[in-house]
């Protein structure tokens, strides 16, 4: 086994910071007329399939690392659906119990992709607040609602390594111990609130993020969802 400080220095960060928007989308900052046709007409797809209104929709917007400097050849386009929650008179919890799992059957259902990157859907309330300077870019008017904003960002950070292996350490620990169903779903909670907060608090590029994004990116979120896929479906199988 080699010594920890070894792997940590020949650990690689696969988080990447340009200094232009992904060209393989965007235009001199605008987005391809084509590609903002396509992923308009997707979004409208996912709202029927949701069964939104389509009166009830304030806008269609791409955020995330596509709309941002931080793409990497693994990135998804996210595209949200913009409303207003409450004015469909649901309850809040029913409404996003109901939303989530629209959005997980439709992920099973749809395999769209753009330009080889997956189309991420959403259905987001409109008084949520896009950190300052991360890009959001609406579909429907072809503008920026908040362009992004480029920074001096340095991944080689051994603190980020560090807590990025110990993750994926307990992952595979638990995975060879055979961890309980409920073990890996807390797991899974704590670091989607973990993620949350740092967004809410530091924003896109906050520490907490950046060991979301880079478990995410080397697979481990995956894998967590698809062990514990795996064990519900052992335990009612008979």
């Amino acid at each position: 086994m080699k010594p920890f400080k070894r792997v940590l220095k020949e650990t690689k960060i696969s988080l990447q910071y340009h200094n232009e928007l992904n060209p393989s989308l965007f235009r001199d900052n605008r987005l391809d007329p084509d590609i903002k046709s396509r992923l308009l007409e997707i979004g409208g797809m996912f709202a029927d399939f949701c069964r939104v209104p389509r009166h009830y929709i304030k806008d269609v917007i791409m955020t995330g690392g596509n709309a941002n400097y931080n793409y990497t050849d693994k990135s998804d386009i996210d595209v949200h659906i913009v409303i207003s929650k409450d004015a469909l008179g649901m309850s809040r919890d029913w409404l996003d119990d109901y939303l989530s799992d629209k959005k997980s059957l439709w992920s099973i259902k749809y395999g769209i992709t753009v330009h080889g990157y997956p189309i991420e859907l959403y259905v987001q309330d409109a008084s949520e607040v896009t950190p300052a300077g991360q890009g959001v870019y609406s579909l429907v008017t072809g503008t920026w609602v908040q362009q992004p904003t480029h920074q001096e960002i340095s991944f080689n950070d051994p603190h980020l390594k560090k807590k990025v292996l110990s993750y994926v350490h307990q992952i595979n620990w638990m995975m060879r111990n055979d961890a309980s169903y409920n073990a890996f779903k807390d797991l899974r909670t704590k670091l989607k609130d973990m993620r949350g907060a740092a967004i809410a608090k530091g924003g896109e590029f906050s520490f907490e993020n950046l060991v979301f994004k880079e478990l995410r990116n080397r697979g481990y979120l995956d894998k967590i969802n698809n062990y514990m896929k795996l064990m519900k479906d052992k335990e009612l199988s008979i």
